[in-house]
């Protein structure tokens, strides 16, 4: 399971030879206005999926946030977390939560903005932190809530960073204890106990500027084995991690060219002019 905040970030900024192959250019994510639409679809996605996705997808933009970028969330992206609010309304309990949120993202959907006082209503008090972590980014705003926005029709001159995962997932039995990172729930342990599902994915992540594609790379899914002693040795948090490694160096300065020396070294004399002269 994905951890957001700074344990994933730290995580993210250590180089994986067994997950980040081949190696990428760095800044390859660097865009002058610093500004980017961020695209998520999932496909093969089950309710028991939900918390995964909502970390990793909150430990991405508050990585593009702790960058200065600010980050417009695609409308297919809005409408596809619409719809699994509308399809799964009766299993994301509180009921009254689920409703509320929906509602907020309707409403936000045809405002064009990201309402976070809707956000922080009436039926969101009280709510475990466990839960939370369901409805991500929604029930906890990045660290900078300003650089996280909808996108715009006019928008077109934008980048966009899209992600296609395509999801797995296996029966599993037993239990693990983990740490939230002190950017989300500080200090909070939670164990995970009895029969589920582990879950994985393989993704496609790419830069694109109008029909032009700027950066792709794929993601294949990582093998499952028969027992894990800690979820850093799933497939789940090496693929995530691999993802996060690779923005983390195309949020790097770009390497600046080498220097052109041929035109500041002086030509030597020729030997016939040397003793022509002498």
């Amino acid at each position: 399971m994905l951890m957001a905040g700074a344990g994933a970030l730290e995580a993210a900024e250590v180089a994986s030879p067994e997950t980040n192959l081949p190696a990428i250019p760095e800044g390859w994510l660097q865009v002058p206005s610093h500004e980017v639409i961020l695209d998520v679809r999932h496909k093969w996605f089950e309710f028991s999926a939900r918390q995964d996705a909502c970390e990793f997808l909150a430990t991405l933009i508050n990585l593009l946030a702790l960058a200065n970028y600010t980050v417009r969330l695609s409308d297919d992206f809005v409408r596809q977390e619409i719809n699994y609010y509308r399809e799964y309304q009766n299993q994301e309990v509180p009921i009254e939560l689920s409703k509320g949120l929906l509602d907020c993202l309707e409403r936000s959907r045809v405002s064009g903005v990201l309402d976070w006082d809707c956000f922080k209503g009436d039926f969101s008090r009280g709510v475990q932190n466990a839960t939370k972590q369901r409805h991500l980014p929604w029930m906890a705003p990045p660290l900078k809530p300003n650089a996280l926005t909808l996108a715009r029709p006019d928008n077109t001159n934008l980048a966009c960073l899209s992600l296609t995962l395509e999801w797995t997932g296996r029966d599993s039995q037993g239990g693990v204890l983990y740490s939230r990172g002190p950017h989300t729930f500080p200090g909070e342990s939670v164990l995970v106990q009895g029969r589920g599902k582990l879950w994985a994915f393989s993704a496609v992540m790419r830069l694109t500027k109008g029909s032009e594609t700027l950066f792709e790379k794929t993601y294949q899914r990582e093998e499952w084995k028969k027992s894990y002693s800690s979820a850093f040795e799933q497939p789940l948090w090496k693929t995530s991690e691999a993802i996060l490694q690779d923005i983390k160096i195309g949020l790097r300065p770009k390497p600046a060219p080498p220097a052109d020396t041929t035109k500041s070294k002086k030509r030597p004399k020729s030997t016939s002019s040397q003793s022509g002269s002498s």
